[in-house]
C-alpha cells in the first residue's frame, strides 16, 4: 500500500521543523583518472535512478492532514547538487551545513550531493570524489538508505524493475480526506481497543513496561539542540575495527563509553555509573512490521564502573544482546503495532501538545532514559564505483533529537569502518575536544581487544 505507516509519517512531519533525513556518505578514489564533469556524474546517477522504484516517487499530503501522506509517482529526478569545497576539510565543514536541511519529500524523497577533485581525502591515492546520498527518513531507515546508495553506485548496475506497490493518484486527495474524516471515530475506537488488549496481554505475561524505561542522571550532552550542526568524519585504517574479538557495534559502544567517561572527568563532571547508550536495532526480515522504517531503539548499559576494558567490552556485549532480545519480544512488537494504529489527526494533535509541553520545560534535562546515541551500520563490501572511480569508505550522520546534542555513527564499507560524530555547536561547544578523546578511546579499546597475530 502506498499510504505511509504512522512511523514513517512521523519522520515526515518532524522533518518540517528539524532535520530527520538519512545520509549516506561515500568516497571514491579518482587516482590518475581524469575527473568526471558534473554532467557526467549526473548522467551516471540518473541512468541508475530510473531503474530504482523508490527513487521515482514523491509524497502527496491529504487536505487537512486527515490521513497520512501517500506515495505518488514523481515528476522527474532531482538535480545533483555540487559542493563548493575542493579540500577534505572544507567538504566536512559543508557536511555540517548539509545535515541542517531536510529534503522536501513532496517534490523528491532524495537528493545527491557531490564534490569533485577533492584533495587530502583519507586513504585516497590522488584526488577523490565525495558523494552524499540524502534520503527522506519517511522513505526508509539506515539499512534501506544503504541499499538505495549501493544500487546507485554498485559495480554491477541494478536491473530495471517496477514497484510492487500501487502508487497514489493525486486527484484522489479530496475523496480520501472525506473518507478518512467519516471513518475517524471508528478507527480511533478500534485503535484504542487494540492497544488496550495488547497492553494487557503484555503486562499479564511480562509485567509492567515501566520497569524497562528507567530514568538515569543526565550528562552535559543531554541538552535540547538548536538547529545548528557540525560534523566530524574519522575513517579508521582498514581492518582497524573489524579484527577485534567483538562485533563492531560492541567495540563502538565500549569506545564511546570510555570516551564519555574520560571527557566528563576532564571537564570535572560526575560520571554516572548508569551511563548508557540508545542503539537503533534493525528488525529481522521475518518479523511482521507495517513501516518501511524497520528499526526499534534499545538502551544498552556501558558499564563504566568496570575498569578493565576487555571485561567492560564483554559486559557491554551481553547488555547489547539482552536489549536486542527484549526488543524482539513478539508481545512487545505486537503492542507497538497496535499503538501505531492511531489515525493521523489524533497523532498530530498529540504531537502538537507534546511539543508545546517540551517548550515549557527546561532545555537541560536532569534525567533521561539514554545518555548517548550510537548507530552502527554495515554498508557491505566496497564494490562501488562512480564513473570508474572505486569506492573507499562510507559514513553517515545520525540525527540529533530531544536531550541529544551529540550522536555517534560507525559505518563499515569493506574492511574500513568510519566514525562519524554529529553535534550541536550551540549546546555542546566542546565537540572538538570530545572527538580527540574519542579517537584515543577507540585506539585503547582496539589495542586491548585485538589478538596478536
Amino acid at each position: 500500500m502506498s499510504r505511509l505507516d504512522i512511523l514513517d509519517a512521523s519522520f515526515h512531519y518532524a522533518s518540517k521543523s528539524a532535520p530527520r533525513d538519512q545520509y549516506v556518505l561515500l568516497t571514491f578514489d579518482a587516482g590518475d583518472l581524469s575527473s568526471p564533469t558534473l554532467d557526467e556524474i549526473t548522467d551516471f546517477i540518473d541512468a541508475r535512478a530510473r531503474s530504482i522504484p523508490d527513487l521515482n516517487k514523491r509524497l502527496v499530503e491529504i487536505p487537512g492532514n486527515l490521513e497520512y501522506p501517500y506515495w505518488s509517482r514523481s515528476v522527474g529526478l532531482p538535480p545533483v547538487v555540487e559542493f563548493g569545497s575542493r579540500t577534505w576539510e572544507g567538504v566536512v565543514e559543508e557536511l555540517g551545513l548539509l545535515v541542517q536541511k531536510s529534503v522536501d519529500a513532496t517534490r523528491a524523497a532524495w537528493q545527491v550531493h557531490v564534490a569533485r577533485d577533492v584533495e587530502d581525502v583519507p586513504h585516497a591515492v590522488g584526488r577523490a570524489l565525495v558523494v552524499v546520498v540524502q534520503v527522506s527518513h519517511a522513505l526508509t531507515d539506515g539499512r534501506g538508505a544503504t541499499r538505495l546508495a549501493r544500487a546507485l553506485f554498485s559495480v554491477d548496475p541494478p536491473e530495471p524493475s517496477q514497484s510492487q506497490a500501487r502508487l497514489f493518484k493525486p486527484h484522489l486527495r479530496v475523496p480520501v480526506a472525506v473518507g478518512a474524516l467519516a471513518a475517524l471515530p471508528f478507527r480511533l475506537a478500534a485503535a484504542r481497543l487494540a492497544a488496550r488488549r495488547t497492553r494487557r496481554t503484555f503486562e499479564r505475561e511480562r509485567g509492567s513496561i515501566t520497569d524497562r524505561n528507567v530514568l538515569r542522571p543526565s550528562i552535559s550532552s543531554n541538552v535540547e539542540p538548536t538547529g545548528n550542526r557540525v560534523a566530524h568524519v574519522i575513517p579508521c585504517a582498514p581492518h582497524r575495527l573489524t579484527k577485534t574479538r567483538f562485533s563492531v557495534t560492541t567495540t563502538a559502544l565500549t569506545a564511546v563509553g570510555l570516551a564519555a567517561e574520560r571527557y566528563l572527568e576532564t571537564v570535572g563532571d560526575a560520571v554516572p555509573v548508569t551511563l548508557n547508550a540508545l542503539v537503533p536495532m534493525g528488525l529481522p526480515e521475518d518479523v511482521k512490521w507495517p513501516a518501511e522504517n524497520r528499526i526499534v531503539n534499545g538502551d544498552v548499559d556501558l558499564h563504566v564502573d568496570v575498569s578493565d576494558i576487555a571485561e567492560r567490552a564483554r559486559r557491554t556485549a551481553a547488555s547489547l544482546a539482552e536489549a536486542r532480545e527484549k526488543l524482539l519480544d513478539p508481545l512487545l512488537l505486537r503492542w507497538i503495532r497496535a499503538e501505531n494504529l492511531v489515525p493521523a489527526p489524533v497523532f498530530l494533535a498529540l504531537d502538537r501538545r507534546a511539543r508545546k509541553h517540551a517548550l515549557r520545560e527546561r532545555t537541560v534535562h536532569d534525567e533521561v532514559t539514554s545518555n548517548l546515541t550510537v548507530v552502527s551500520v554495515n554498508r557491505g563490501d566496497a564494490r562501488l564505483e562512480l564513473c570508474g572511480a572505486p569506492g573507499l569508505f562510507s559514513g553517515g550522520f545520525p540525527m540529533l533529537g530531544p536531550a541529544r546534542s551529540l550522536t555517534h555513527g560507525f559505518y563499515g564499507l569493506g574492511d574500513t569502518v568510519t566514525v562519524c560524530v554529529t553535534a550541536c555547536p550551540d549546546t555542546f561547544p566542546d565537540h572538538a575536544r570530545y572527538v580527540d578523546i574519542l579517537k584515543q578511546a577507540i585506539n585503547d579499546v582496539v589495542a586491548v581487544t585485538t589478538d596478536e597475530t
